[in-house]
């Protein structure tokens, strides 16, 4: 039973690490640019800046932007590299709705479902974490059983956000060629990746903890398995 507990405890150990891992690679994939990766070969042209727009970084809260203005000047043509990011309008007024034709009642739609998944996905790490630790402290099964369904919905809620920001693509590809320019070349980029792989290990994660949730008996219980009688069902009652 010693040797048991003490395997389990490491594997909790090992498991918690990984999800605060996860938790910081989450946080970078979040807080960066590259879920989306656009690039138009030879540009095209906007009037509102003047420039040829080649290539766009899209994250979830912003986007960011590569122009270039192009000078023909003695038969060769200099190109000058710009840079912009501005964070995306998530609550725009009817009037801009009107003029601006690259906003889109589903694809704003898509873009708060996914920020609203990611502040819940976050909120769900952090307790989950704090229940992770507490079990490390007092390894009761019922404790084990919660984090383990922390990690699970904290997993759903990543595989939602992951699975609406691919759709927003797709239906921005397809209905807005204001902010998705004809042949245009797009890809998923690290930040995407990083989220997927969040995703795999809080499942991985929260299935260790679930199968680790087992009662132990007290009358098996060594000096090292402290907490085993308190896994026991409660006598009330004479006896």
């Amino acid at each position: 039973m010693a040797a048991q507990a003490s395997f389990e405890r490491r594997a909790l150990i090992v498991a918690t690490v990984c999800t605060v891992v996860g938790f910081l690679f989450q946080i970078v994939a979040i807080c960066t640019n590259n879920w989306l990766v656009i690039s138009i070969p030879g540009g095209v042209y906007r009037n509102a800046s003047r420039r040829y727009l080649v290539q766009a970084f899209s994250g979830l809260w912003r986007i960011c932007r590569v122009e270039v203005s192009r000078l023909v000047a003695e038969g060769k043509t200099v190109e000058t590299r710009h840079d912009e990011c501005e964070s995306h309008n998530l609550f725009p007024t009817e009037e801009e709705i009107r003029q601006n034709k690259a906003i889109d009642s589903h694809y704003l739609d898509y873009t708060r479902t996914a920020i609203a998944f990611t502040i819940i996905a976050l909120l769900l790490m952090v307790i989950g974490h704090m229940f992770a630790v507490y079990t490390l402290r007092r390894p009761r099964y019922i404790i084990k059983r919660l984090t383990a369904l922390l990690h699970l919905m904290t997993a759903a809620c990543i595989l939602v956000l992951n699975e609406v920001f691919s759709r927003s693509v797709e239906h921005g590809l397809e209905n807005l060629p204001e902010k998705y320019p004809q042949g245009v070349e797009s890809s998923y980029g690290f930040s995407y990746v990083f989220s997927w792989l969040v995703f795999v290990v809080f499942v991985a994660a929260g299935l260790l903890f679930l199968f680790l949730s087992h009662k132990r008996k007290a009358d098996m219980a060594d000096t090292v398995d402290v907490m085993a009688e308190q896994d026991e069902p409660m006598q009330l009652g004479r006896v």
